[in-house]
C-alpha cells in the first residue's frame, strides 16, 4: 500500500475518509496481529502510514530515526518511508497544538486527565504553547496529582483536558470530573472524537466555558501526517472542508424552540435542503403511543410522555445524521439535551412572542397567557442548551439559510 493505517482493531476508524478528503489519495486500513508487525515494518512496502493502538510504542525499535518531538513523547503515530529509511513522528501532538491555536483557546495552567500516551502528546503540545501542564491520575506517582488534589487546588487551573477514553462511545454517559468543583476554568478540551460532543464538553458548554473536541484534533493530526507523507502543505481551507464534509455525514441538526416557533416546517425544508431524513419527535411519539399528545397527557400524565420522549432521545443520540425537530419541552430534561447534543448541532428556533400562538393540540400552551408563561420559563434553557440561535420572524427560506450557514451545510 502507499498510504494507510496500522493497528488492531480498526473497525470504526474514520482515517480513510479523512485522508481521502485532505489529499485525494487512496488510504487503506490494515489490521496487524502483534506477530505480524515486525515483518510488515521490515518489508517497508509503503510510502507513509499512521499507527494507532496498540503499536505506537512497539514500532519504535524498527525505525531508522525518530524525530525530537516523538522521542520526547515516547510514542510514534506516523511513519514516513524516505528512500527506504523509516522516520517516526507524533502528529497527535501537532494536531492538538494546531487545534488550540486555530481556535484561540484560552491558555494557562492546565490539568491533563490521564497518564498514557495521549496525555504525553497533549502535555508536549501544551508546553510548546507556553502552558504549565499537570497530569491528573487515579494512581498518581512522581509529579502527578490525584483527582482529590485537583479539587483541592482547583483555583490554580484555568484549562482542563481529558486525555483518557472515559466518555467515549458507547459509554457516552461517563465523565471523570465534577465541574461544579472546578470554578476557575476558562477552557475545556476533550480529545475523544466519538461522540462529537462528550458529556464533559456538554457540561462545560452549559456553564459558558469554551470547549473543543477530539474530532477537530483527529482531522488536524491527519493533515499534519499528510504534509509529512507528501511534502505538500494542507491548507486551512482543506481542513475546514474536510470537517464540514464529515459533519454532514455524521452530525444531526437538532431544532429546539417553543411550540409554534416553526420547528416542524423549517425541519422539513431543511431536511430537503441538506439531504437528510427528518425526525419529528412529537409525531414519532404519537405513533409509538397510539394517541395524540394531548390525549396522552390527559390519560397517562406528563411524566409518562416525558419518559417516552427520553427513550426516543437516547435512540437518536446514536443514529443519524438527521434533522431532528423536537417538542417544545425537550429542554426540561438535561439528559435528553446531553444525548441529543452528543451527535448533533443544536439550533434554537427563536420567534417573537407576538408571533407565537396558542394551540388546542398543545396541552401546555392552549392560551396566549400560557404561551407567554411558557416562554418566560423556558427561554434560558433554550439558550443554555443551544449551539446556535436563529430568529424565525421572516420567511422559511431565510430561516433555513441561516441554519445552513451556522452548521456549515452551505459552503
Amino acid at each position: 500500500m502507499k498510504y494507510g493505517l496500522i493497528g488492531m482493531p480498526l473497525g470504526h476508524s474514520w482515517s480513510p475518509e479523512i485522508h481521502a478528503l485532505l489529499i485525494h489519495e487512496s488510504y487503506v486500513k490494515k489490521e496487524l496481529r502483534e506477530e505480524e508487525l515486525a515483518d510488515f515494518l521490515k518489508a517497508k512496502d509503503f510510502a507513509g502510514i499512521n499507527v494507532t493502538i496498540p503499536y505506537k510504542q512497539a514500532v519504535i525499535p524498527y525505525l531508522d530515526e525518530v524525530d525530537q518531538r516523538a522521542s520526547r513523547i515516547g510514542a510514534v503515530n506516523c511513519i514516513v518511508n524516505r528512500d527506504g529509511k523509516l522516520i517516526g513522528y507524533n502528529t497527535d501532538c501537532i494536531g492538538f497544538y494546531d487545534m488550540m491555536r486555530a481556535n484561540h483557546m484560552p491558555l494557562g495552567r492546565a490539568a491533563v486527565l490521564g497518564s498514557g500516551g495521549a496525555s504525553k502528546a497533549v502535555k508536549a503540545a501544551l508546553e510548546e504553547l507556553g502552558c504549565d501542564p499537570v497530569t491528573v491520575s487515579r494512581t498518581p506517582h512522581g509529579d502527578m496529582i490525584s483527582y482529590d488534589e485537583l479539587y483541592a487546588r482547583e483555583s490554580e487551573f484555568t484549562l482542563l483536558v481529558n486525555a483518557t477514553p472515559v466518555g467515549m462511545s458507547p459509554e457516552i454517559d461517563a465523565c471523570l470530573v465534577d465541574l461544579e468543583q472546578l470554578k476557575h476554568l476558562k477552557g475545556v478540551v476533550d480529545i475523544i472524537a466519538n461522540p462529537l460532543k462528550t458529556r464533559l464538553q456538554f457540561e462545560a458548554a452549559c456553564r459558558g466555558i469554551p470547549v473543543l473536541g477530539g474530532f477537530e484534533m483527529l482531522v488536524r493530526q491527519a493533515a499534519a501526517a499528510d504534509e509529512l507523507f507528501t511534502d505538500r502543505k494542507v491548507s486551512e481551507a482543506a481542513v475546514q472542508h474536510c470537517m464540514a464534509s464529515l459533519y454532514h455525514s455524521r452530525r444531526s441538526i437538532v431544532l429546539i424552540g417553543m411550540p409554534t416557533s416553526g420547528k416542524t416546517t423549517i425541519g422539513k425544508a431543511l431536511a430537503e435542503g441538506c439531504d437528510r431524513t427528518l425526525i419529528d419527535m412529537d409525531s414519532e411519539l404519537e405513533k409509538r403511543m397510539g394517541m395524540p399528545i394531548r390525549e396522552c397527557f390527559a390519560a397517562k400524565g406528563e411524566a409518562y410522555f416525558r419518559q417516552a420522549e427520553s427513550r426516543l432521545a437516547a435512540e437518536l443520540a446514536v443514529g443519524g445524521p438527521y434533522v431532528i425537530s423536537t417538542g417544545g419541552g425537550i429542554i426540561k430534561n438535561r439528559d435528553n439535551m446531553r444525548r441529543l447534543s452528543a451527535g448533533g448541532y443544536v439550533i434554537w428556533i427563536d420567534r417573537d412572542l407576538n408571533q407565537l400562538f396558542p394551540s388546542f393540540d398543545r396541552p401546555l400552551s392552549s392560551s396566549q397567557e400560557a404561551v407567554q408563561k411558557l416562554y418566560e420559563e423556558r427561554k434560558d434553557l433554550y439558550e443554555r442548551y443551544s449551539d446556535g440561535r436563529i430568529e424565525n420572524n421572516g420567511t422559511i427560506e431565510e430561516a433555513v439559510h441561516s441554519i445552513m450557514k451556522l452548521t456549515g451545510e452551505q459552503r
